[in-house]
């Protein structure tokens, strides 16, 4: 503490919004909080400010270290000055608390607005104005609600836009709408949430391959899929203040695809269903047809006399003439060899690298000139807000030309980096790309067999191969249709004008196909990394139910 003889003191400021902090009320309390000590000969220590938050508790983290301070300092601080009353608390109760450690710190509470000492009328006043301080809080409280559910009521929203909505224009009448480059993905989660074969954490995982980030520009997580699927304002509802209302705005999903959703989330898509809908031990469950009659194959468990479970594929039906079962190690290594003889080759695997390197560096490297452009008018427009911030505190504009200003120079600046969020969905390092997925593709049958213990990863491997469903004739798989990845293993040295010469729309697909891979590549990849071998605990079952598990037959 510097020498001085005058008695000390710290100033506590604050605001509760963000438009207050950019406005003029943080230095306004400030000077008439200096004014008050130099007119009671006091020399203020330090200046605390909250930016932003709530006098409704005591959980406040300039305030919490303006307290420490009084009371480490114990008996050097003679007053804690506040603009008014209930900057310091809203709350009678966190008022009594916090003035009591004030005082056992021998640090008095005062306004600089609002007069009060340590006397007895002094201290009643205090206690006056405090309680008005929470009886105004919370009529204030009382109001907003009010406001808010006849808004509400309205079909208003009253909230922060959700994910896949934003507000273009702002004000209390104002409402949501969809995004465009958001709305699409949400879309997407719900109506491969309503087929009952993804997890939270698959979505979250598929829509982030996708493009789709939260608005920290963040990955989504598995939690944030849940609130999205959860959440009925994207059905056009607003569930608030113990009411569901309808929303009067446009809703990304029907309210039958929301339901159906919940229905999956509750178990109650299953019901009336085989319990083998999704059951793990049948991974070509419904993904193999019988090439005679046309229908899907299915997998139960059939029992021995001395009650030992065997797993087999089987019709649904028994009107097939060539109806019958097969064991599921019989039928699953069949599978298998047949991903071995559609894994590439090296041969075909350079010619394809080097034609895709070739088509992709001429179709997408504008992206990269853009996002480079676009960046550079972020920087600009950065520049051009920071200058009419010091234009306001130099009073060159007054405080409404100050508002108007920002409010457009922000507008622009959101307006580009959603130019630049959208480029971005389009780079891919193909190059790294390429390479990941090729040691991944060339291993197809390795892999198929390493997720033994993971049946959705399994599921979605095999839709990324194969184009349809699989035809069986009995005792051997027919021509698979492929998926563009493995169908160009056809393409011959002398096709090389096959891969060049196809439309923009083969080359998005094959982009979408190689990030589904590299995202499948990558979970195998992080459970290795993480101790969760799917192969080794393959082989752990085997050892234990070699009848469900073993490639052969017993």
């Amino acid at each position: 503490m510097p020498e001085t003889s005058l008695k000390a003191c710290v100033i506590y400021c604050r605001v509760s919004s963000k438009e207050q902090v950019e406005g003029t009320s943080l230095d306004n309390q400030e000077r008439l909080c200096r004014e008050y000590a130099e007119r009671n000969g006091l020399a203020v220590l330090k200046v605390f400010v909250e930016m932003g938050e709530s006098a409704k508790t005591a959980d406040r983290t300039e305030f919490t270290k303006a307290i420490a301070f009084c009371t480490h300092k114990k008996g050097r601080v003679h007053q804690f000055i506040v603009y008014k009353i209930d900057r310091f608390a809203r709350n009678q109760d966190d008022h009594v608390v916090v003035r009591s450690l004030l005082k056992r710190a021998g640090t008095e509470l005062r306004s600089a607005t609002e007069t009060f000492d340590e006397s007895a009328m002094g201290r009643a006043m205090e206690g006056m104005l405090s309680v008005f301080a929470e009886f105004d809080n919370n009529n204030r409280r009382e109001r907003c609600k009010s406001g808010m559910q006849a808004r509400v009521r309205e079909g208003l929203w009253c909230w922060a836009a959700p994910l896949g909505y934003h507000r273009p224009v702002k004000g209390k009448k104002t409402n949501i709408v969809p995004e465009p480059e958001r709305a699409p993905l949400i879309r997407l989660a719900f109506e491969l949430y309503s087929k009952g074969t993804y997890t939270f954490k698959a979505l979250a995982r598929l829509l982030g391959d996708r493009g789709l980030r939260t608005r920290e520009g963040k990955y989504p997580i598995q939690q944030t899929l849940e609130k999205i699927i959860t959440n009925p304002v994207y059905c056009g509802r607003i569930k608030a203040f113990g009411e569901m209302a309808k929303g009067n705005f446009e809703s990304i999903v029907d309210e039958a695809l929301f339901a159906q959703c919940q229905n999956v989330k509750s178990g109650l898509h299953l019901k009336g269903k085989p319990r083998a809908f999704n059951n793990p031990a049948f991974p070509l469950r419904r993904f193999v047809v019988c090439q005679h009659c046309n229908q899907p194959l299915t997998g139960s468990f059939a029992r021995s006399r001395r009650g030992k479970r065997h797993p087999y594929y089987h019709h649904g039906s028994k009107k097939c003439a060539h109806s019958k079962s097969i064991q599921k190690g019989v039928f699953e290594q069949k599978f298998v060899q047949l991903l071995e003889t559609i894994e590439p080759d090296t041969k075909y695997e350079k010619l394809f690298k080097a034609v895709v390197l070739d088509a992709w560096q001429e179709r997408y490297k504008k992206f990269d000139e853009t996002n480079a452009r676009v960046r550079k008018d972020i920087e600009k427009l950065e520049h051009e807000r920071q200058t009419i911030f010091d234009f306001h505190r130099n009073g060159k504009y007054t405080d409404d030309e100050f508002v108007t200003q920002k409010h457009l120079v922000n507008e622009r600046i959101d307006q580009k980096r959603l130019l630049l969020q959208d480029a971005r969905q389009k780079e891919l390092d193909m190059e790294m790309a390429l390479n990941y997925c090729f040691h991944f593709i060339r291993n197809a049958s390795k892999v198929w067999m390493d997720l033994a213990d993971d049946y959705e990863a399994r599921i979605n491997l095999q839709h990324l191969i194969f184009a349809k469903p699989l035809m069986f004739d009995g005792d051997s798989f027919g021509t698979p249709e492929l998926s563009l990845v493995f169908a160009q293993k056809k393409t011959s040295p002398d096709e090389k004008s096959f891969l060049v010469d196809q439309p923009a729309n083969f080359w998005n697909q094959l982009v979408e196909e190689l990030k589904q891979l590299h995202a499948i590549g990558f979970e195998v990849r992080q459970g290795v990394i993480n101790g969760n071998k799917h192969y080794q605990r393959g082989v752990e079952i085997e050892k234990e139910h070699p009848s469900s598990y073993a490639w052969g037959v017993e």
